[in-house]
């Protein structure tokens, strides 16, 4: 099972290689890439309408992307990381 999971991935990665610099997205990429699109239910969020959207990639499902929040806290790491790094260096 975990063997299939690793097969899939390296499958996708090979797959975005060859599409490196998308000018236009086209139903033959939409096609290679996106087994389906799940639309939820309407959702009011701070005053705003949104409609949730999951996308399934083929051969590795959905990929949950971290939100700005995480990216934030993720970014301030490494920043943390790198002084770190370079006291050690220094």
């Amino acid at each position: 099972m975990q063997n299939d999971k690793a097969a899939n991935v390296s499958e996708f990665v090979e797959k975005v290689r060859r599409y490196t610099e998308i000018k236009e997205l086209t139903p033959a990429i939409v096609n290679e890439f996106i087994d389906y699109i799940m639309v939820s239910k309407k959702q009011v969020i701070d005053g705003k309408t949104v409609y949730p959207i999951d996308i399934y990639y083929n051969g590795i499902g959905i990929i949950n992307a971290p939100s700005a929040e995480e990216y934030e806290e993720m970014f301030q790491e490494r920043l943390k990381q790198k002084h770190l790094d370079k006291e050690k260096t220094a």
